[in-house]
């Protein structure tokens, strides 16, 4: 027979047990990165694929403001976190980027795929009028033009 004191003692290892058993197995989900959430800085010193795709995209394209040309290298723009976005079936990452100080009339969306492997961007610039790079396909298109 437990005394009292042995039945308080296994009390919060009977709770923590059960709060994992009502928790559940973990999420399949947890191992894939997250889409949203995520900052454009951060995800591209971070991951090669989203650093290429985003450096085919802008290297050697005349006329790009300079914050937008050296994005890649500088990290001196203000970025929102990343959403997660569903087009035409497929999951995807939507990243908006500013000129700091100037938001309102020099500002980007870049569309990854959920790889990373391919990006589309569309830059908005007051001085520059609108710049799309990537080909985007009509519905990626809509979505780098929503505000």
């Amino acid at each position: 027979m437990r005394t009292g004191r042995q039945q308080w003692a296994s009390a919060p290892v009977f709770l923590l047990v059960l709060l994992m058993a009502l928790a559940g197995p973990p999420v399949a989900t947890a191992a894939e990165p997250s889409l949203s959430g995520n900052f454009l800085p951060a995800v591209l010193a971070g991951s090669e694929p989203h650093r290429q795709a985003l450096v085919g995209l802008i290297r050697g394209k005349p006329g790009l403001p300079a914050w937008v040309r050296n994005m890649v290298s500088r990290d001196r723009y203000v970025a929102l976190a990343s959403k997660r976005v569903e087009i035409e079936g497929k999951s995807m990452q939507l990243f908006a980027a500013c000129q700091p100080g100037n938001c309102a009339a020099s500002a980007l969306r870049v569309l990854y795929s959920q790889d990373g492997k391919r990006a589309v961007l569309r830059i908005a610039d007051v001085r520059l009028g609108t710049i799309v790079l990537g080909e985007p396909n009509p519905a990626e298109l809509d979505v780098l033009a929503a505000d």
